[in-house]
């Protein structure tokens, strides 16, 4: 008779005893409870000699140094004696020099002095200014279209051509107006007192002249 060796059991392939036996295989055997306590202190002097280095590593190094310069005495800053305080007091003078500058105490407005009326005497009216309005003769008077116009005779024997508000005389008289046979002059004059007085002188045309 054939005798088969013995062979272990296995559960079957795919039941819940085959998958657990399946899981220990893949996982090992757990560790025990001694080889854990090894390992734990194991960690334990390993972090103890980090520390230690660590430790030893701060201690070894040198203190800084810290260079402090000595401080200084401030000095008592010493009062200048009266001789330099007085040439000092020269270099410093300062003059004005006012040439060329408004005078700054002058106000900018000043009151203007009233001038005197225009005296028509001492006024330039050429060219009968060298003759006396008595010493003038009408000789002539024209008119057109440039308006009326008359001819004084001047003592010296010319003729001059005058209009109206043209200045005749030494005093410088006004012609008023030129009629048809007669001028109309106004002169003025001062009295004493210096009042000026208007007064009116007509000359006229001679028979057969005009």
């Amino acid at each position: 008779m054939y005798c088969y060796p013995p062979v272990a059991w296995s559960p079957p392939f795919g039941s819940w005893s085959h998958r657990r036996v399946m899981a220990k295989r893949a996982n090992g055997p757990a560790p025990s409870a001694k080889g854990a306590k090894i390992v734990g202190w194991a960690a334990l002097l390993l972090s103890v000699m980090c520390a230690s280095l660590a430790l030893a590593g701060c201690g070894a190094q040198e203190p800084m140094e810290v260079n402090t310069a000595p401080m200084k005495r401030r000095q008592a800053a010493k009062p200048p004696s009266l001789d330099e305080l007085f040439a000092k007091t020269e270099e410093d003078v300062y003059a004005y020099d006012p040439s060329g500058r408004r005078d700054p105490f002058r106000p900018l407005l000043t009151a203007q002095k009233p001038t005197a009326a225009v005296d028509e005497t001492q006024m330039n009216c050429p060219p009968l200014q060298d003759f006396e309005l008595a010493s003038l003769k009408l000789v002539a008077i024209v008119w057109g279209e440039f308006g009326r116009k008359a001819m004084l005779k001047a003592p010296n024997g010319r003729g001059y051509a005058i209009g109206e508000d043209m200045l005749v005389g030494r005093t410088c008289a006004r012609v008023q107006r030129i009629d048809s046979h007669a001028v109309v002059i106004e002169e003025s004059r001062r009295d004493a007192d210096g009042n000026v007085l208007k007064e009116e002188v007509v000359l006229r045309l001679r028979e057969g002249e005009g």
